[in-house]
């Protein structure tokens, strides 16, 4: 695999005349990330401590890891329309489906077209 391929992704795109990059944050600091964001709290029926992850929280701290431009010091004066946008972009950077090869995408529009369903993960082709 080339080594180009494990980089990690980047998007770049421009609100309100500014560009900003967003790149992938690696899995040690997603794990982090979430860690941060997560706490013991007591389940109302089991009495049990359990964890509960703040995915807000997480989400504003993926975004504020993987925007590296523009330098942002002021989250809170980036308005709430800005904001929800750049949370958007952060999941479709980490949450969103991983592109395929164009060779890849030919061998199933094949399948598709051969009427056959391309689901096999063992298959070499």
């Amino acid at each position: 695999m080339p080594a180009r391929a494990l980089k990690p992704a980047v998007l770049e795109r421009t609100y309100r005349g500014t560009k900003f990059v967003l790149e992938e944050v690696d899995t040690d600091t997603y794990d982090e990330i979430i860690k941060k964001a997560t706490s013991q709290v007591e389940n109302p029926i089991t009495g049990r401590d359990e964890d509960e992850t703040d995915e807000n929280l997480a989400l504003r701290l993926l975004m504020r890891e993987c925007v590296k431009q523009p330098k942002i010091t002021d989250w809170q004066g980036l308005g709430t329309r800005l904001t929800r946008q750049l949370e958007r972009d952060v999941k479709e950077l980490h949450f969103g489906l991983e592109p395929t090869d164009k060779k890849d995408d030919k061998r199933k529009k094949a399948f598709a077209d051969a009427g056959e369903d391309d689901d096999s993960p063992n298959d070499e082709g």
